[in-house]
């Protein structure tokens, strides 16, 4: 059984008999799919606001079942390149994101397809991006995504919630987890793996966003997040 110092992460289908939710029972998702219950608290009491229709079944990121290539986990509908295996609806491309770390460990989400990525942040998105970039952890820092409830990825209708596992009792021993996950190789120019690396080693700049509150006289104001790599983007409510 994996041990939850060596648990990144897991993907989460938002429903039963979803695209997400057959992403699961493909079989080759097979050897990252865990089942859980109520009971599975590790899991289950961090999932927020999940309709009542619970899957049942997750896809699990571990750092002891490495990508194919160090450094990404690579999502899309070519079984040969990715690691997390979709669907092949209409929109989705072969190599069409990928979940690695930036530089202080935190957990991101970059998109490199034709049709785009959208990344809820409760119940706000900016819609589907291109070349994008999007924080789905605080590393040690605790600020944002920290105080989001529920962060949703949606590639091209295959929605997952991501529940990011908690390493805050042993930072230094998860950053060397992620160095050594993050250890790449020299690409080769023929390696099917060439397209998404020249992406993911471009100078694509993540989701950096402050928080602004609104000035009102109420108790408690509406939150923003204002992405300071794209400060021409509007503000960005950070919940419902």
């Amino acid at each position: 059984m994996t041990s939850h110092h060596d648990i990144i992460a897991w993907l989460v289908p938002t429903t039963l008999h979803s695209l997400s939710d057959k992403a699961t029972r493909l079989p080759e998702n097979a050897s990252r799919i865990i089942t859980y219950t109520p009971s599975y608290s590790r899991l289950s009491s961090r999932l927020s606001n999940v309709t009542h229709n619970i899957p049942g079944r997750a896809i699990q990121l571990s750092f002891s079942q490495p990508p194919k290539r160090p450094g990404s986990f690579i999502i899309g509908t070519d079984p040969r390149t990715c690691d997390i295996v979709l669907p092949g609806v209409e929109g989705i491309s072969k190599q069409h994101c990928a979940l690695t770390f930036d530089a202080q460990s935190r957990l991101v989400l970059s998109d490199f397809s034709e049709r785009g990525t959208q990344v809820w942040y409760d119940w706000e998105s900016n819609g589907d991006r291109t070349d994008y970039s999007w924080l789905l952890s605080s590393g040690c820092s605790h600020e944002f995504p920290s105080m989001v409830q529920r962060i949703t990825v949606d590639i091209q209708r295959v929605r997952f919630q991501v529940v990011v596992n908690d390493h805050s009792a042993d930072w230094d021993a998860f950053r060397e987890n992620v160095d050594r996950f993050c250890e790449q190789p020299s690409w080769e120019d023929d390696s099917p793996w060439a397209d998404a690396a020249s992406v993911l080693s471009s100078t694509v700049a993540p989701f950096q966003p402050v928080v602004v509150r609104e000035a009102t006289s109420e108790p408690f104001g509406e939150v923003y997040l204002w992405n300071l790599a794209r400060p021409w983007e509007p503000m960005v409510k950070a919940s419902a």
